[in-house]
């Protein structure tokens, strides 16, 4: 027996329906209203829905329409931020327009994206830049300070996304002094804190989710900012067990050893001689931070921390680095409330003075906590990127934490994305996020795009193995074939940055078409040049793979180097190998080509966004056709024609290209 709610939101979807009235060009399709009719059924339940929902089905407005008409207050997560104001720029006014049904609905991000207006004051005061080129956007930050309603960072215009200075002026928890604040009344964070607390659909991202979940759990009673819903949807849900996993780790960087040591300087240099002693302590901190995370690791992206009995020097730098801080916390102690020259008044406000000193606590109980004998359950581990290095301890596997932390509260969830499914089961991926044993509904929806015919899957033949030393210049030399065929429009995803780096050089002031490479400048605005422009190439790696919407003739071509298997050699994914093995298990087939089937599944869906898109992917791997795994990547991906010929690919591009993605003439003929 179904629903009211399923029942009227039925009657949302129909012909003739609100919906399409609000939609110009709407039709109703079987896996929308399915899976509408499915989410329904689980907030009436109290139940959780896994749901994977292909592009095209139109999954947004098939779990907004449902939360609407029930009336419930619901928090809405996403994968990035991006995404985040998508559903508030484009998906929930229409839902708004449509169901006529009054609704309030607010956006949070994380505390470093509001202004804090204390901290600002004291910014403009003095201003203090890193680099001077961000000094030239001053006026910039100050227009945006006096006029902002919201205190939204991203909201000021012309500031590029690795603005720096943004850092000295945000409302992160470690600099904040709520108790201390005479601006809390005003306070950005605090205002949009009350606006969640009351408004009917709370959007967040993934990673304010689940650092609130973690918080709550380490403090029992404890929140930060999200109130407590009646219904949750995780959007875009393949991604929580590496984020879920962050916050329920620990991460020490040298950027916040280099800050914490700044500002105690900065703080000096405003007390007096009555914290002149702080000064050789926070220098002592800074050398000894400097040393130690300097001495770790090797070129660029993830690596294990070096064992004492295998590095006794970076233990030493690590012990040298304890002594630094617990001496600058004993420092920052004694210095509290002391008197300059025997003056009357305080050498630094308690309320700053304190703060200094709960951040250098903070820094070493986390660093401590780092330092901890290795365990099964974690795995501790660095990274660099660009001239950032942090280290990390992070659980091994998450999925106790998330079943004892996140499904024990009967709360309707809907867990949804495009790729949870492998071989069309989804038990690898609610094993994986602690959903083995619990009651949930299941549903999954299919691809209602003309894969068979307006795509197809290039595999060249006579290319090297991806791990022989000729593979990156022979798929190089493959990909502007491949580009000359499709006229550009092509999105590159490479699963390294050494193969990345060797299609840019080898590509490079040779084709024909504009070039992007991730890195060159913000992935933002590197998308949306690539949107306007459409024969151009761009070539990225890692979150290129996911959440890129180029609907149209700019991208149709995907061109993938290898199966992205995840690199055995990263400390987190060996952890997890390891843990398979334990538990007497294969851990190629049970979690690596698990987990290169899903990555893979997102490559490709970049290509079809919509009805009339069309396009080739390109996977430049011969072990998809040539080893017995490829058999399961090959049954994951859509319905449509494989071939090794690339005649066979530019003959595709002619017809699609000449006639448009219709193809009526080819058809009958």
């Amino acid at each position: 027996m179904t629903s009211d709610l399923s029942q009227n939101v039925r009657a949302a979807f129909s012909a003739g329906g609100p919906v399409s009235a609000a939609l110009a060009g709407f039709e109703p399709r079987p896996g929308q209203m399915r899976m509408a009719a499915e989410w329904s059924e689980a907030i009436s339940r109290g139940e959780i829905l896994v749901a994977e929902a292909a592009t095209g089905i139109g999954k947004t407005l098939a779990y907004l329409v449902p939360i609407v008409l029930s009336g419930r207050k619901a928090i809405l997560s996403t994968g990035t931020r991006t995404l985040q104001q998508q559903l508030v720029d484009n998906d929930i006014p229409v839902v708004r327009e449509a169901l006529r049904v009054p609704f309030s609905c607010v956006i949070v991000k994380g505390r470093a994206n509001y202004l804090c207006r204390r901290r600002w004051k004291r910014f403009a005061a003095q201003p203090l830049f890193e680099f001077a080129r961000e000094a030239r956007l001053f006026d910039r930050m100050q227009a945006f300070a006096e006029t902002t309603r919201s205190g939204d960072l991203s909201e000021c215009p012309g500031i590029p996304d690795d603005f720096r200075a943004w850092g000295e002026v945000n409302a992160r928890s470690e600099m904040c002094d709520a108790a201390a604040c005479a601006e809390e009344e005003r306070c950005y964070l605090m205002d949009v804190r009350r606006r969640a607390a009351e408004a009917d659909l709370v959007v967040v991202n993934h990673h304010l989710f689940f650092a609130d979940l973690a918080l709550r759990a380490k403090a029992e009673g404890a929140r930060d900012v999200l109130p407590l819903p009646d219904v949750v949807v995780l959007d875009e849900a393949h991604g929580i067990e590496e984020v879920a996993s962050t916050f329920f780790g620990v991460t020490v960087s040298l950027w916040r050893a280099q800050e914490l040591c700044r500002d105690v300087v900065r703080a000096c240099a405003k007390a007096g001689v009555g914290w002149k002693p702080a000064l050789p302590a926070a220098e002592s901190l800074r050398h000894a931070a400097e040393s130690m995370f300097g001495a770790a690791g090797d070129g660029q992206g993830r690596f294990f921390l070096p064992l004492p009995s295998a590095d006794p020097s970076f233990d030493r730098r690590s012990d040298e680095l304890a002594s630094a801080g617990e001496e600058l916390c004993q420092v920052l102690s004694s210095c509290q409330g002391r008197r300059d020259g025997g003056g009357d008044s305080p050498s630094l406000p308690h309320g700053d003075s304190e703060l200094l000193l709960r951040r250098a606590r903070s820094f070493f109980e986390d660093f401590s906590e780092l330092r901890s004998p290795d365990s099964r359950s974690t795995v501790a581990w660095g990274e660099r990127r660009g001239h950032s290095i942090a280290f990390c301890r992070t659980p091994v596997e998450v999925s106790d934490i998330l079943a004892g932390t996140l499904w024990r509260d009967k709360v309707p969830f809907l867990l949804t994305s495009a790729t949870l499914s492998v071989s069309r089961n989804l038990s690898y991926f609610r094993e994986r996020v602690g959903l083995g044993g619990v009651d949930a509904r299941e549903i999954i929806v299919d691809n209602e795009f003309d894969f068979a015919r307006k795509a197809m899957v290039y595999v060249p033949s006579g290319l090297p193995d991806p791990g022989e030393d000729g593979f990156p210049p022979a798929a190089a030399r493959e990909t502007a074939a491949i580009l000359g065929l499709s006229g550009g429009g092509a999105l590159i995803l490479c699963t390294s940055y050494r193969t990345l780096s060797a299609l840019e050089d080898a590509l490079r002031g040779v084709l024909p078409f504009t070039l992007y490479v991730q890195g060159e400048a913000p992935r933002t605005h590197l998308l949306r040049a690539f949107r306007e422009e459409e024969d151009a190439v761009l070539i990225g790696t890692g979150t290129f793979w996911e959440g890129i919407d180029v609907p149209g003739e700019s991208l149709r071509c995907v061109i993938i180097d290898k199966l992205p298997f995840a690199p055995p050699a990263d400390p987190v994914v060996a952890a997890r190998i390891r843990a398979v093995r334990e538990r007497g298990g294969d851990p190629f087939t049970e979690y690596q080509v698990p987990e290169a089937v899903l990555a893979l599944r997102q490559g490709v869906g970049r290509l079809l966004r919509r009805g009339d898109d069309f396009g080739v992917v390109a996977i430049l791997d011969h072990r998809v056709v040539s080893r017995s795994y490829g058999e399961v990547f090959r049954r994951n991906l859509p319905e449509m024609p494989w071939t090794r010929e690339r005649e066979a690919v530019g003959k595709f591009f002619r017809r699609f290209r000449r006639q448009g993605p219709s193809g009526e003439k080819e058809e009958r003929g």
